[in-house]
């Protein structure tokens, strides 16, 4: 293996997150490297099943971001002509998908603007008539990025059932990444639009593209 080659196995082990935005940094990667490429390029660079890698292409394929390049023998080859640093989010009949995690972008907003704060202030300031974030959701907010280490604790959670007071937070002054919010992804990870890598004890863990 060279250099280069060397250099971009480590860069998708130690930065790609799982689910879609795997799938389409090696897509991208794939197309600074050869330009065309084939569901056999795509398929060998993850590790789940290929069902699941058709998924992904047919719905760039039918959103207009991927098109067939060439056709040799029985290997269909591709080509990327929408470049973007975010994997489109997309139906299965290539219309753009509902815009998640919005909850997430403001909580990132109040958490950059309010000195210290727990989950029940952090929901009560983050939600809207159009974006309702709950307890519950903010809790687990908090949880992921404290975990990423985002977040100290400037005071523990005490007590119990009607006593008990939530832990407070703030956020570390290094951790303010810039604009974009942390994505806690489906599985658990946490990654960083801003820095483009998986934050946090799993960022050392050898990404599983598009698995769980």
């Amino acid at each position: 293996m060279g250099r280069h080659a060397a250099d971009v196995m480590v860069q998708l082990t130690a930065r790609v997150p799982r689910g879609q935005q795997g799938f389409w940094e090696i897509i991208r990667d794939l197309h600074r490297t050869k330009k065309r490429w084939s569901f056999q390029d795509l398929d060998g660079r993850s590790n789940v099943d290929k069902g699941t890698v058709h998924d992904f292409l047919n719905r760039l394929l039918k959103a207009g971001y991927v098109v067939e390049d060439e056709v040799s023998g029985k290997t269909t080859f591709y080509r990327l002509v929408k470049n973007q640093p975010d994997a489109p989010r997309l139906t299965r009949d290539g219309a753009r998908a509902k815009e998640p995690g919005l909850g997430q972008d403001h909580m990132w907003r109040v958490m950059k603007m309010l000195p210290r704060f727990n989950a029940r202030e952090l929901a009560a300031h983050a939600a809207t008539a159009e974006v309702p974030v709950t307890l519950e959701t903010a809790k687990s907010y908090v949880k992921h990025l404290h975990h990423a280490g985002y977040l100290s604790v400037v005071a523990p959670m005490t007590g119990r059932g009607a006593t008990r007071t939530l832990a407070v937070y703030r956020l570390l002054p290094n951790m303010n990444t810039g604009p974009l919010a942390p994505q806690v992804q489906t599985t658990d990870f946490v990654w960083d639009p801003n820095r483009r890598t998986v934050m946090g004890p799993e960022a050392g863990k050898p990404a599983k593209v598009g698995g769980k």
